[in-house]
């Protein structure tokens, strides 16, 4: 038997160890660059429409990947009728129809829903007893118009709107009490939906579920007993499915709360919260909707959250952090109030998503019950209009309680132009509505007429990606979901040419918003300049932004 000795070589070790850390280095290096990739973010190049000075601004209705939906008043009349201009647009910024739909010259638009791929848009005349109301549907299918006109039988001060199943939900007070009206698209026929009437109560989210079901959540404000939340789920023909009562911790209000769409098995409330009689929320709330057994409702103080602060001075943010959990450990209310905004519930495989904007005002509030505003929330403070940016709802004269100035739930504004948007914070719960981690965006402030949603997010390959739009940029933030900060960026709409410049651009309906999949869309106005052509032009544009 032969014997093979190994004899030792360093020159020999040394090749091998550098091909070792070649291939380690090589392993990082794609790991690293599939990160990067991730969280790319790209661009297409903008739709473009001319905008002239008298032109009014548009609304846009997200259709998901079937595209966005453009609304606008023509100042455009025949007969007794104006027209209303109505464009869609495919999801590469294509037009793929626009028409025009006739309303009495005097009614005002009022809401806008999409449901099962058609469009709903809601006018009414002004506030006059008897107002008549025209329910627009826009029909995917064949490019058809369908209008409903109707007139209530009792006089509801409108708050809230949504379709399902062929019916349409308005939620809204007959003099300061909460009521549901449905109307039936086939039967051309309007009814009261019992359970809602009752004094002493805010209407704070009427919303359409997955299962063609809707929800309706109530806040008791009877300051002489426990305050209650109330949820009460209806089938599409209005009958009482679900009734359940919670019951809140003593000493707490609620101040903005709505419900999730039952994309899960589990509908959750969350919303805003604050001590006693406080117009600042204190902290967020969670609870999950089970009749059958006792309900916790999960209270959070802001300030201990572990990056809600983030937009302060790191010295400032650990004062009042230290300060909140050292009243916390002794039983004391923690101190940090701010102006907060629940802008909307997103339903993830692993549980939901809270989206919240801080906001600073210089307004003076001299009463909790008393609105101290004159005009309807709106995100257009120069349109005659009360549509809403968020789905599924729309405000024309918010709750008669005016307890929440800046909700996006039918809650008055200010029309003051004091008022500052200036982070937004993004909590994330597991499915049984417990926190799980959080992040947040900061930005420079942004001055606003009116309260208006200003960020968005979307959630992809394991990270977070949060966005806002500031006048000319557009602000990025990618994160991991327990809030660690893997890329920040800012980048300028892209233009049609490389020879143009950006001369100006307003914040004024100017915003970013989530469209679908791993897609943005921004949209707003500009004024552009041609260097080769020696040419200035104004446009409404809208571009598509990519994640990942």
């Amino acid at each position: 038997m032969k014997i093979q000795h190994s004899i030792f070589n360093p020159d020999n070790y040394r090749d091998q160890y550098s091909v070792f850390n070649f291939v380690v280095a090589c392993i990082i290096n794609f790991f690293f660059s599939f990160s990067l990739l991730a969280q790319s973010v790209t661009q297409s190049a903008p739709y473009e429409r001319e905008h002239k000075n008298r032109d009014h601004e548009f609304i846009i209705l997200s259709l998901g990947e079937k595209g966005l939906a453009l609304v606008r008043d023509t100042e455009k009349f025949e007969g007794n009728k104006k027209k209303w201009e109505v464009i869609l647009i495919d999801s590469t910024l294509n037009e793929s129809w626009t028409t025009t739909i006739e309303v009495e010259q005097r009614m005002n638009i009022l809401g806008h829903d999409y449901r099962d791929g058609n469009i709903y848009l809601i006018f009414q005349e002004p506030e006059t007893a008897g107002r008549l109301i025209n329910l627009t549907e826009l029909i995917f299918a064949d490019h058809s118009i369908r209008q409903h006109e109707f007139k209530p039988e009792v006089n509801i001060k409108f708050t809230q709107f949504s379709v399902t199943k062929h019916k349409a939900i308005f939620g809204g007070y007959i003099n300061k009490e909460p009521a549901l009206l449905m109307y039936d698209m086939i039967t051309e026929s309007a009814r009261v939906v019992p359970g809602i009437f009752q004094p002493n109560v805010e209407l704070l989210d009427v919303r359409t579920n997955s299962n063609d079901t809707f929800n309706a959540l109530l806040v008791d404000r009877n300051s002489r007993a426990n305050k209650k939340l109330v949820i009460r789920t209806f089938d599409s023909d209005g009958v009482l499915l679900v009734d359940d009562v919670i019951v809140l911790e003593d000493g707490k209000s609620i101040l903005e709360a709505m419900t999730s769409s039952l994309v899960h098995d589990e509908l959750v409330i969350m919303g805003t919260w604050t001590y006693t009689a406080n117009k600042q929320a204190a902290g967020i709330f969670s609870v999950v909707v089970d009749p059958f057994n006792e309900q916790k409702v999960n209270y959070y103080d802001l300030p201990l959250l572990t990056h809600f602060l983030d937009y302060l001075k790191p010295k400032r943010a650990a004062k009042i952090k230290a300060k909140a959990e050292w009243r916390k450990s002794v039983g004391k209310p923690i101190e940090f109030r701010t102006y907060l905004s629940a802008i909307k519930i997103e339903e993830t495989k692993d549980g939901f998503a809270f989206l919240t904007e801080s906001y600073e005002t210089s307004v003076n509030y001299n009463s909790r019950w008393g609105s101290p505003y004159s005009y309807p929330y709106s995100p257009y403070s120069y349109s005659p209009y009360g549509f809403s940016p968020y789905p599924y709802r729309y405000s024309s004269y918010g709750s008669p309680y005016g307890y929440n100035p800046y909700g996006p739930y039918g809650t008055s504004y200010s029309n003051s132009s004091d008022l500052r948007v200036i982070h937004s914070s993004l909590i994330f719960f597991d499915g049984q509505g417990r926190l799980v981690s959080d992040c947040s965006l900061k930005y420079e402030e942004i001055k606003l007429d009116s309260k208006s949603q200003v960020s968005d997010f979307i959630i992809h390959d394991g990270f977070t990606t949060m966005a806002c739009k500031n006048e000319k940029e557009i602000i990025i933030k990618v994160t991991e979901h327990d809030g660690a900060v893997v890329k920040e960026e800012k980048i300028k709409p892209e233009l049609k040419k490389l020879s143009e410049t950006v001369r100006s651009e307003s914040q004024d309906n100017s915003s970013i918003r989530t469209w679908y999949g791993r897609y943005f869309y921004v949209y707003g106005y500009r004024t552009v300049h041609d260097n080769s052509e020696k040419s200035t032009r104004h446009v409404f544009y809208i571009n598509k932004i990519k994640v990942g």
